[in-house]
């Protein structure tokens, strides 16, 4: 994935966010109201990005136990403004449902 940042604060409306970038995806670690949650954008084969959103959890978080992770949210996006808003609905989502 490129130098440039998917994802901001503002685009998913959390209190913090932090980017861990490899050649393999980009890992956004998010906090809202003391969650903590991870995001994980993936340049995609049919899709140009898919990403999953998951709770913290105990273990190496890296692009290949993130998506293996049995819990969260899967979405695919075929540009960057797609992707902010598909990602924010589904932030919003899974705050609702998961991290209430």
């Amino acid at each position: 994935m490129g130098v440039k940042m998917l994802l901001s604060k503002d685009d998913l409306g959390v209190d913090k966010l932090l980017r861990k970038s490899s050649d393999e995806c980009e890992i956004y670690i998010a906090e809202k109201g003391g969650k903590v949650f991870l995001i994980g954008v993936y340049s995609g084969r049919y899709s140009k990005y898919y990403f999953k959103i998951t709770p913290a959890f105990t273990g190496k978080w890296n692009c290949e136990e993130l998506l293996y992770y049995p819990f969260g949210y899967f979405g695919f996006s075929d540009n960057e403004s797609e992707l902010k808003i598909k990602v924010s609905e589904k932030v919003k989502e899974f705050e609702t449902n998961v991290l209430k």
